[in-house]
């Protein structure tokens, strides 16, 4: 009821010519006096103990920092940010410092965060009154395309670009965030950064009480104005209900489609349960052609996949990399192993198949992968295409195919902000160089407000071939 009365009331609003926007090349961070004045500053001295101490944690965490990131760009930012440090700040006003290593590191397994306090929305959310009140895909350019209200409601300006909020250029207001977001390209960043587009406009911009927006649809564009939402967003976020990550269902009378969300979940068993469920059904259809969606899985962990699905595709061995490079952290050090040492590998772990599994799938296996497969979501997708279990379809190449893992949780001690970094690298099975994309054997468009679009065009393919 409350995103009909949004819209209704947004849409009663008169079409006129609208004003100019602002269009600085950048614009003042002004501070959100709802926050600013529950914050704790720190002086300069705290701060700059704070950004070596993420220095320290870096240097004894990372493999090889030289694997996604430039050392000498490193060390200008961080004579940069530590040359920024005169004033007191509070922790959000240092992430906007500290947070311009991010797109630095090249790595969505590699980042500075807002503490951990600052990122709870429903938090967020009673200390400002309101959030940004529409859920947003952006692209590297900082354009922005709604996608539904907060909270995933329906909305008729679905698919329309926001030109300006509050009287600043959208663009504008997307690139600055994403100067401040981490991931392995500028595509998987801002591919990254839409989930959290509430949260990172709340930190820059601050939480006023309404937002007046432009709004361009079908070359028309409208003013509207909508109160701060009350409402965190959802899409792109993995959700705690097993039903909205795994899902099981039949698209036409030859094809079956089989959703995996997320390798993170807390009773693995509970996966096991589904796919043999699943597997069981999709024998009984006679399915010859078998869809498996992880365009919304961010990983997880490999055991989810290796344990609950491979036992039902492998058709002969597979490892889930190839060649691999992690430091020895102090919590893993042994006599043989010292903290601080760097140890290259090869993966000698080969898992084999269950030939005689009765419930196994001979068919065609096509795996989409999309704007937020990443992580465990890669190993998996590298696996089913080298091993050629399945073909791959999606829209473009959004993440490194060799990633990172193992990722290490640091808090700074003054600040409070959260690091994150990983402490291996892996090659995918068949090897690959460091920039080396993971790409799709069928490059489709996926329409970012159609979702089911990809679907119904790789079963068109599918059953043309």
């Amino acid at each position: 009821m409350l995103a009909k009365n949004l819209a209704k009331s947004a849409l009663l609003l008169s079409f006129c010519c609208l004003p100019l926007a602002t269009q600085a090349s950048s614009v003042e961070v002004k501070a959100d006096h709802k926050l600013a004045a529950q914050q704790e500053k720190f002086s300069p001295a705290q701060l700059k103990e704070d950004l070596q101490s993420l220095r320290a944690f870096i240097d004894a965490t990372h493999p090889d920092i030289s694997f996604s990131a430039s050392p000498t760009q490193l060390e200008q930012a961080y004579a940069a940010i530590s040359a920024s440090l005169t004033q007191p700040m509070t922790a959000n006003q240092f992430w906007h410092q500290a947070g311009k290593l991010n797109p630095l590191f090249n790595d969505a397994h590699w980042s500075v965060n807002l503490p951990q306090d600052q990122t709870d929305m429903q938090q967020l959310i009673k200390k400002t009154g309101g959030v940004f009140p529409l859920e947003v895909h952006i692209r590297p350019d900082g354009e922005l395309t709604v996608l539904a209200l907060a909270g995933g409601a329906d909305t008729p300006w679905r698919g329309a670009t926001i030109e300006s909020i509050n009287g600043v250029l959208a663009p504008l207001v997307g690139r600055q965030l994403l100067a401040l977001r981490h991931g392995d390209n500028p595509l998987n960043r801002a591919n990254l950064l839409g989930p959290s587009f509430q949260l990172y406009y709340a930190s820059v911009f601050g939480a006023p009480a309404e937002f007046k927006l432009q709004l361009k649809q079908n070359d028309n564009i409208s003013e509207v104005t909508l109160p701060a939402s009350q409402t965190a967003a959802v899409i792109g976020k993995t959700s705690e209900k097993f039903a909205d990550n795994f899902s099981y269902g039949v698209l036409d009378h030859n094809t079956a489609y089989l959703k995996l969300g997320t390798f993170s979940w807390p009773d693995e068993q509970e996966i096991g349960t589904f796919t043999k469920d699943a597997f069981t059904q999709i024998q009984q259809s006679g399915a010859k052609t078998l869809v498996i969606d992880i365009r919304e899985n961010r990983g997880g962990n490999d055991s989810a996949w290796i344990d609950h699905v491979m036992p039902y595709l492998a058709d002969r061995p597979f490892r889930v990399g190839s060649w691999n490079k992690k430091k020895v952290i102090a919590s893993r050090a042994t006599a043989t192993e010292p903290a601080g040492l760097v140890i290259e590998s090869e993966f000698k772990t080969w898992y084999q198949p269950q030939l005689n599994n009765p419930l196994r799938f001979t068919g065609k296996v096509v795996v989409l992968t999309g704007r937020r497969t990443y992580s465990s979501a890669v190993q998996f997708s590298n696996v089913m295409q080298d091993f050629d279990f399945a073909t791959l379809a999606g829209e473009a190449a959004y993440a490194r195919a060799r990633s990172t893992g193992g990722i290490q949780f640091f808090t700074l001690p003054h600040s409070q902000l959260n690091i994150i970094v990983p402490r291996f690298w892996s090659a995918r099975p068949k090897g690959g160089f460091t920039e080396q994309l993971q790409t799709p054997d069928w490059l489709m468009p996926d329409d970012v407000t159609a979702p089911n679009a990809l679907i119904q065009a790789v079963l068109a393919r599918s059953g043309a071939r």
